[in-house]
């Protein structure tokens, strides 16, 4: 090779290093980007390398390339830009799910990503937006319900069946199915003459293939195993046909019997002659006869038919050890068999029983109590042994039993790992709404005739009502408190709150604590017209009012709790109240003291102790539930027995009466009562939702549990006598005053099942996709 080509690689060389150094650099492998630098200013390659040298300088430059870069930080980098990519797309088709994913994701990379922060708070937002809209939407379909509730039902015609239809039953064991086709395949025909018996089996296996008739082709048949050593490694099951005894079959022709006498001869078992004639006999007798002629029997297994010696034992046992959730010893079925945790009490949040009406409290279970409460059978030398350290059930039993075993071990597994989220929702939605259109008239003094002597004018107030107010009239004489017109024509028409009555109980509840009623007795006045220089003297005052109010409640307590277990939440304040008093005390012997008054007179005083609180109970103000979940076989279904309640304290109410005391008036010497104490006996009113209930929902469902819809309906309608009935006109002396007070209160129940992360087992929607 030449000088000049050789310069030519190796300037060529040290660009490309130099290149692949910078490319590094800009990846944080600066280790590898130095050395490439160094490669290039070697002495044998190009020491004077400008721009290598030039590399190299900013490589070991802080301010240039920053040392804390690394390769995994810009490898989140690339994770964080892409995730808020993709979040951003989301949030554009409105999918906030997906995009709190990949927010979430952008601050598993970067926990102090700022970006991804905001993002989520946009879509917070956006949800909360949905949330409003769906608020609006379920306070308007509530109070549809309300109006609903006044329509009576149509009877239906129902046309066609009705009524529940059977399902299939699925849970058919594979033991169970082989015995169904023993007993459901008939042979037309049967003739063994000094047949072998390994030839008849195979006669009676392969008629059973031909004459099956199930849809499957690969599982017609039924396998028959001669197995004369006395079992087989799966093991045996509980004996399903037994042994019948030799000889007989008359009536089915069974001629004659065959087979050596005390034994099976030289030629083994399977070369016993078989001599036997039955007609239209179905396969599990036909299998009795042929085995019961050759001193057998037989067993049916989950997969085959095996043939067994008489002497063989009808109960192997068999030992094998599982991993079990460490919540094993608290699980149990509810049956009631030997060993089993009984029938689930009428009410399932009844108080204990007491020590001496029931065995130990909290008493720990033995794990073959456990297994015989979901119906393990345990007979002589099976049993059950739980070793907490390491989680493992050691079982030893009979092959049917440990199939039964091993299911409910898979079961509890199963459960094990799915956790379920109960919430039970109170919506209570209120509206008030009342209108009111009336005529409040005065009419002064007026000639009835032309001569001076007889007079008309308006009426009284009468003694239902106080006297008129200068306020309730627009207008009033110049330089006094009266009112235009002054006498009242429609002082008999209600009006305001002296139209609508209120519930007693918040009556009580009001006049306890002094409050003042929500409405004004009078309904304000929009427009008035007055006659002041007119003879009459009149004004009228247009009495119009329309007002909507809305009350919405919601409580919506939740809980997390395993499969079986009860749980309990409580968001609440405890209430303490008197329940009793000691009466009034007054002294026999008491001084007296003058407060003030002319020439020594006064209004004598002296001690007096009110009833007084002597005992006291709690009651707990807020929000309760309890629960108690079962998840069901089919991993899908939520058995709840559930009460959740709602406690709120209304107010008090007084029992009471002042205690009072003459003296006299120290300015007058009149005699009066003077009030030494208010004596107030207070209780309290608390107000409760409650129910208690079992119900089975699906995973995910939201069910309503019960509820109440009521509406009040007061209505209104005075009139003048005479007047109020005036075609026209009559309007003008009419009052009409309408109260609606609507209510709804629903309950709902939703369950969730999650796994220990809190994520739903089964996503949302799942169930409409099925």
């Amino acid at each position: 090779m030449t000088k000049d080509r050789k310069d030519a690689y190796t300037k060529q060389y040290a660009n490309a290093s130099v290149k692949l150094a910078r490319q590094r650099a800009e990846e944080a492998e600066y280790a590898e980007a130095i050395t490439l630098v160094q490669n290039v200013l070697a002495p044998s390659v190009d020491p004077d390398n400008y721009e290598a040298k030039k590399l190299l300088e900013q490589l070991n430059d802080p301010e240039y390339y920053n040392p804390a870069l690394t390769p995994d930080h810009l490898d989140r980098v690339r994770v964080v830009e892409k995730a808020l990519k993709t979040g951003q797309g989301y949030i554009d088709i409105g999918d906030f799910d997906g995009a709190e994913r990949e927010y979430f994701k952008a601050l598993n990379a970067d926990r102090y990503n700022m970006a991804a922060r905001r993002s989520l708070e946009d879509v917070e937002r956006q949800r909360m937006d949905y949330y409003e809209v769906a608020r609006n939407h379920t306070r308007a379909d509530f109070l549809r319900r309300v109006a609903e509730g006044w329509e009576m039902p149509v009877p239906v015609t129902i046309t066609g069946e009705a009524g529940p239809q059977e399902l299939e039953d699925t849970s058919t064991s594979r033991i169970q199915k082989i015995e169904a086709k023993l007993t459901s395949i008939i042979i037309p025909n049967i003739e063994f003459v000094n047949t072998p018996l390994s030839d008849a089996l195979d006669f009676l296996r392969q008629r059973a293939e031909e004459l099956d008739t199930d849809s499957n082709p690969e599982d017609r048949g039924v396998d028959i195993i001669l197995n004369v050593g006395g079992g087989l490694g799966g093991g045996p099951v509980p004996d399903a046909g037994g042994a019948a005894p030799a000889g007989g079959g008359a009536g089915l022709g069974f001629e004659s019997g065959g087979g050596a006498a005390g034994g099976f001869g030289g030629g083994g078992p399977e070369a016993t002659p078989i001599t036997l004639k039955l007609n239209n006999v179905p396969l599990v007798e036909a299998l009795r006869y042929t085995l019961s002629l050759a001193q057998l029997k037989y067993k049916v297994e989950p997969h085959a038919v095996v043939v067994l010696p008489l002497s063989a034992p009808d109960k192997d046992l068999f030992t094998n050890s599982y991993v079990v959730p460490p919540t094993f010893l608290s699980s149990g079925g509810g049956g009631a068999g030997d060993g089993g945790g009984g029938a689930a009490p009428a009410d399932p949040f009844a108080a204990p029983v007491a020590a001496g009406n029931a065995g130990p409290p909290n008493v720990r279970r033995t794990a073959k109590e456990v297994l015989e409460s979901y119906g393990v059978v345990f007979g002589p030398g099976s049993s059950a042994t739980y070793q907490p350290a390491s989680s493992q059930l050691i079982v030893r039993q009979t092959q049917d039993q440990m199939e039964l075993v091993e299911a409910v071990i898979e079961s509890l597994r199963g459960n094990a790992e799915k956790q379920i989220y109960v919430t039970s929702k109170f919506v209570e939605i209120g509206e008030d709404v009342s209108k009111e259109l009336g005529f409040d008239w005065l009419l002064g003094p007026f000639n009835i005739t032309t001569a001076p002597k007889v007079f008309g004018s308006g009426g009284t107030v009468g003694n239902q009502f106080d006297a008129l107010s200068q306020t309730d009239f627009a207008f009033s004489e110049p330089g006094t408190a009266s009112a235009i017109g002054n006498n009242p024509v429609t002082a008999g028409l209600r009006s305001g709150g002296n139209a609508l009555s209120a519930d007693s109980i918040d009556a009580l509840i009001a006049e306890s604590s002094g409050d003042t009623q929500d409405r004004s007795p009078i309904a304000p006045a929009i427009f008035g017209i007055a006659g002041v220089f007119t003879d009459p003297q009149f004004q009228v005052m247009i009495r119009a009012l329309n007002q909507h109010k809305g009350i919405d409640l919601l409580s919506a307590p939740s809980v997390m709790c395993r499969s079986g277990n009860r749980a309990k939440m409580e968001v609440i304040r405890e209430f303490i109240y008197p329940t009793e008093y000691d009466p009034p005390e007054i002294p026999n012997q008491v001084g007296t003291s003058s407060f003030g008054g002319i020439g020594g007179g006064g209004v004598s005083s002296f001690p007096v102790t009110p009833a007084t609180p002597a005992a006291f109970e709690t009651r707990n103000t807020g929000v309760t539930l309890e629960v108690d979940p079962v998840i069901g076989a089919d991993e899908f279904t939520i058995d709840l027995n559930l009460a959740p309640e709602v406690v709120e304290f209304e107010g008090f109410i007084n029992y009471g009466s002042p205690i009072n005391s003459a003296a006299l008036d120290p300015v007058t010497g009149a005699g009066t009562s003077v009030q030494l104490t208010e004596n107030r006996i207070e209780m309290p009113v608390f107000s409760t939702r409650k129910v208690t209930t079992q119900v089975t929902i699906w995973d995910g469902q939201t069910v309503a549990l019960g509820g109440l819809i009521r509406e009040d309906v007061q209505d209104v309608q005075d009139k003048v006598p005479f007047l109020g009935d005036m075609p026209l006109v009559g309007r003008l002396f009419r009052n009409n005053v309408e109260l609606h007070l609507k209510k709804n209160l629903t309950i709902f129940v939703t369950a969730r099942l999650v796994d220990p992360a809190g994520v739903d087992i089964h996503p949302r929607g799942s169930l409409g996709s099925q």
